[in-house]
């Protein structure tokens, strides 16, 4: 009887262990899928930011070349004074009214982004 009990709580405790290791895996594969989410959200970020820093350089210089073309072609028409000034005012023109929609146009875009970054559950996860 005694090595009846003795075999029973053996039984109980290799039961206990083999919990407390399978739970210790979950917890373990719970860190590595966060870690691995977490390498995945900050490549798409980076990747993102560089791409709007090469965006934003090329239309930059695009934009310069544009705005040396239509000057010259301006001063075929009038003064050089009359065609900077036309120019300047259509780049402070254009700066207003990006300033004016900045929500819509900048921060809104921005927000979505980061929030569908952050959020999104993949798709090829399971839902519980």
């Amino acid at each position: 009887m005694l090595n009846s009990s003795n075999q029973e709580a053996r039984a109980e405790n290799s039961k206990f262990n083999a919990l407390k290791s399978s739970f210790r895996r979950l917890i373990s594969l719970y860190i590595e899928s966060a870690k691995l989410t977490a390498a995945e959200k900050l490549t798409l970020l980076l990747s993102a930011a560089v791409l709007f820093i090469i965006a934003f350089m090329l239309v930059t210089i695009a934009i310069a070349f544009g705005a040396v073309a239509l000057l010259q072609l301006l001063q075929l028409a009038l003064s050089p004074i009359a065609a900077a000034s036309i120019l300047a005012g259509f780049f402070l023109l254009l700066a207003v009214l990006i300033f004016l929609f900045r929500k819509p146009l900048i921060i809104n875009p921005t927000a979505r982004f980061m929030s569908k970054l952050i959020m999104d559950i993949g798709k090829d996860r399971i839902k519980y």
